[in-house]
């Protein structure tokens, strides 16, 4: 199987259990049992990878905080907007802001074709909300804003992480068993209630997406050891058309002939954006 179809595959599931976030709310909720089973999956497999060494512990410890970061903006994000705009919106905009990273911290230089990426991704935006949804306040620009630079930082962490580790499987493992615990701390101590009945409720569905997610990032981790960050970056956004799809068959969502046309322009962006990186 090559990395291309990899990484697509790794696309389908990833927009999938996000879909499943987003139906019938308590997102939080769902996204702290989805990853608490997730650990649960994994955690046997520790004396198989062994313990991680000293530096790859340290990345761990920072991609913890961002991918609790993402699963909070990830429901914010869901709760406030419709699954065929919060979506596309993220996963196109985190490229771009990768690169503005790159280009201010870094001191990289940026070519035409990374300036043209930068404008199909700023049209894709245009088109993706209306002229409504541009009048917005400072308190909700920052909201929309959280959801992808939580992607930008969870991706460059785990990108640089992954090849410090002994192995690929070792990195995986340790990440997903430790990403829960900040949420499963705060949910037991603030909404155990929530949780319990959601996890009686959505039981299967929840296990079911659970295993979706940890195959869709543990074939994203694999891919980013066989081919280069940009490559594999581009390819994975690939989401955001199969998210507005969903979108459109799933959630029967208003205005999705123009948010379909936004997500192939965005993706022409991000493809535009990644290559010429």
């Amino acid at each position: 199987m090559s990395v291309l179809t990899v990484i697509l595959i790794a696309a389908v599931l990833h927009a999938s259990w996000n879909a499943f976030i987003k139906n019938k709310g308590n997102g939080f909720a769902k996204m702290t049992i989805l990853a608490t089973i997730i650990g649960l999956i994994v955690a046997p497999f520790t004396f198989v990878v062994g313990m991680p060494p000293l530096e790859t512990c340290m990345y761990l410890g920072v991609s913890i905080i961002a991918h609790t970061m993402y699963m909070h903006s990830l429901t914010r994000a869901y709760q406030n907007e419709d699954f065929s705009v919060a979506y596309p919106f993220a996963r196109g905009l985190a490229p771009l802001l990768t690169v503005i990273i790159l280009l201010f911290f870094f001191n990289r230089s940026i070519s035409t074709n990374e300036l043209i990426g930068i404008g199909i991704i700023i049209l894709g935006i245009l088109i993706l909300f209306n002229a409504q949804k541009l009048k917005i306040n400072f308190k909700i620009l920052i909201s929309l804003l959280y959801f992808p630079v939580s992607i930008v930082f969870y991706t460059l962490v785990d990108a640089m992480g992954v090849k410090t580790a002994d192995s690929t499987q070792q990195f995986i493992v340790w990440l997903f068993i430790l990403i829960p615990i900040p949420m499963l701390l705060y949910s037991l101590a603030n909404q155990k209630e929530l949780v319990v009945s959601t996890f009686i409720e959505n039981k299967y569905s929840l296990i079911l997406a659970s295993i979706g997610s940890l195959t869709s990032y543990s074939l994203v981790l694999w891919a980013y050891t066989q081919a280069p960050i940009y490559y594999v970056a581009s390819i994975r956004e690939s989401s955001i058309i199969f998210a507005s799809l969903i979108g459109l068959i799933f959630f029967k969502e208003k205005g999705l002939v123009r948010r379909l046309i936004a997500a192939f322009v965005l993706f022409a962006g991000v493809i535009m954006l990644e290559l010429a990186s």
